[in-house]
């Protein structure tokens, strides 16, 4: 398996008082005033937490806390699925290849024979590809709420395509998939507790890294959870 899931460090989260500087628009005129949450990750491995933070020092990051946006979600917005490197495997076979617990044949179109795929968000393992989503760990409802909204629709199919970061997309069973569906972490954490730590920091890190907000009772949650971690 090419890829690996990050099995993470502790986070603490400090709501900041300093309010950031918004670009002044019809929601922002509307909603609440949005803070600064101070996200601190810290690593003891040789491995970096995400591509931004070194093992040899702290680096804060910031995620902003305002209210979600309302309304406008469809999904086709999110141009997902692209084969974006012209190899004629698209995004979600690419994922299922690089996460196969052992070695994969790709045939004609992108056929993928053999492979065997562990579901981290219930312990539920297959050899049957088609059993399985490949999930967005953020959802893309998710995102637009949170300011996927005002990106163009270069930068919604880059989040939605986006293998940057392991954990943004990530091929589970098709059940915890649907019972996940468009939550955040207030709303619902995977069946899995084991897992629970290394989702928690992936939903950090992808937030950070596409510049998404969070709302105050997602933030509480991830703080008051990421705690235990």
């Amino acid at each position: 398996m090419k890829r690996q899931l990050s099995y993470l460090v502790p986070v603490m989260l400090v709501t900041a008082c300093t309010l950031p500087e918004l670009e002044e628009t019809e929601s922002t005129k509307t909603e609440k005033p949005a803070t600064v949450s101070t996200v601190i990750v810290t690593t003891t491995t040789s491995k970096p937490v995400v591509t931004q933070i070194t093992t040899t020092r702290q680096q804060p990051v910031s995620i902003v806390i305002e209210p979600e946006h309302e309304g406008g979600y469809e999904r086709k917005l999110f141009k997902h699925w692209s084969d974006a490197d012209n190899d004629g495997c698209d995004t979600r076979r690419e994922v299922l290849i690089e996460e196969s617990l052992i070695e994969v044949v790709v045939a004609g179109k992108c056929s993928i024979e053999g492979g065997r795929w562990y579901s981290a968000f219930d312990g539920i393992e297959t050899t049957d590809p088609s059993t399985f989503d490949v999930d967005h760990m953020v959802p893309l409802k998710e995102a637009w709420d949170s300011g996927a909204w005002a990106w163009d629709p270069t930068r919604r199919e880059a989040f939605a395509n986006d293998m940057s970061i392991p954990e943004s997309l990530i091929a589970v069973s098709a059940s915890s998939n649907r019972s996940k569906g468009a939550k955040d972490p207030a709303e619902w954490m995977p069946p899995s507790e084991d897992f629970h730590c290394a989702y928690l920091t992936a939903w950090i890190a992808i937030k950070q890294h596409w510049g998404l907000s969070m709302d105050q009772a997602e933030h509480d949650v991830v703080s008051a959870l990421r705690i235990s971690c």
